[in-house]
Parts: structure tokens; C-alpha cells; sequence
């Protein structure tokens, strides 16, 4: 008799192509492709073992942090709000907000 990880690898391997279909669609979350699949296939197979399996063969992409920073839009910077002041604390006195210079015309 096959080990339970043996027949795992035998039902993914089985039905590679239609992961692959699947994915192309639009299903790339792997919790969701999972899921499908089971549905589907009515797999034995965990979530772990797929992913296992999904990682080796799927050309998943990792986002990197510059890669987010790209696709993430700027934010203008703009200065319509009151001027804020950090907190020193390393000179021994307390902050005291009434002592900030505010221009008259900003006050309302």
C-alpha cells in the first residue's frame, strides 16, 4: 500500500495540467486553487501537501518591497493642516504646545 504522502504526490501530479488551466484563469491565490481542486477532484491531499507541491511547479511570484513601492501611487504632500512639532524629550523640559510660533494667520 502507498504512503499517505506518496498518493498525494500522485493526485497533484495527476491533475497538473488543469492546476495549471486554473491558475492562468485567475485562480492564483493557492487557498482558493486548493479548494477548487478538492471540490473537483476530491482530494485526500491537505492544503500543506499542495502547497508544497503548487510552490515547485506554479511560477508563483513573491512581491518585493520595491515592487510594492512602485505599484503604490504617491501621495502629494500637502501642508493644509497645523504645523506639528515632535516632542524633545531629551532636554529635560516638557513640551508645552502654547509655546510653538504659529503665524497669525492660521489660528482660527
Amino acid at each position: 500500500m502507498a504512503s499517505a504522502r506518496g498518493m498525494h504526490k500522485v493526485e497533484f501530479y495527476s491533475s497538473l495540467n488543469e492546476i495549471k488551466e486554473l491558475y492562468d484563469q485567475g485562480y492564483v491565490v493557492l487557498k482558493i486553487l486548493y479548494e477548487e481542486m478538492k471540490k473537483r477532484k476530491d482530494w485526500e491531499m491537505s492544503y500543506w501537501s499542495f502547497v508544497k507541491y503548487a510552490k515547485r511547479e506554479l511560477p508563483l511570484k513573491k512581491s518585493t518591497k520595491n515592487e510594492i513601492e512602485k505599484e503604490t501611487p504617491k501621495k502629494e504632500e500637502t501642508n493644509d493642516g497645523p504645523p506639528i512639532t515632535k516632542a524633545d524629550f531629551s532636554t529635560g523640559k516638557k513640551w508645552n504646545p502654547h509655546t510653538v510660533d504659529i503665524p497669525k494667520d492660521r489660528i482660527l
